[in-house]
């Protein structure tokens, strides 16, 4: 019994530790470039061009992320209203570990109009964000520093209260 208790705790301490909102001293975004999901130029974090200097919400996920299929359509809404009331910020995606045309698929079902970035191999969320697992959000201000990470699904108020942070930063 006692080591049944001590296996529950332990995997609720992982899960915690998975799913929390991590608030860190601001730490640069290496810069990366992935061929992007569909047609179009290359997806480059941090942005360049029109986007460059402007904050930045990085959303990770995968069409066989059971998770991100309730949370990527949200981050959609969320982008599509960010963009439509004028806010800065940005929306990146990164399609991990799948194929084209799932990945494709997926994002348009979930009615994703940002870009997004194809990681087939899944070597950006853990080597340049230390993420590991779908989905995963990180907000990036507009100086390029990483403000915080979320591991796990985001809820719709955490995302608004980001985009919000970020807005007060950048």
């Amino acid at each position: 019994m006692v080591s049944l208790v001590i296996g529950v705790v332990l995997v609720a301490g992982v899960w915690v530790a998975l799913t929390a909102v991590t608030t860190q001293a601001p730490t640069k975004v290496h810069p990366f470039s992935l061929p992007r999901l569909g047609p179009g130029p290359r997806v480059t974090v941090p942005l360049v061009g029109e986007g460059a200097h402007h904050p930045v919400v990085l959303t990770f996920f995968a069409s066989w992320c059971t998770v991100c299929h309730s949370e990527l359509p949200a981050v959609a809404r969320v982008a599509r209203q960010a963009q439509q009331a004028g806010d800065k910020v940005r929306f990146v995606g990164i399609d991990g570990n799948d194929a084209a045309a799932s990945g494709m698929a997926f994002a348009r079902r979930a009615g994703v109009d940002f870009p997004v970035g194809r990681d087939y191999e899944s070597v950006i969320a853990p080597t340049v964000f230390g993420v590991q697992g779908y989905p995963a959000t990180v907000f990036i201000d507009g100086r390029g520093d990483i403000v915080s990470t979320v591991r796990g699904a985001i809820s719709v108020s955490a995302l608004r209260a980001g985009i919000a942070r970020l807005d007060r930063t950048s």
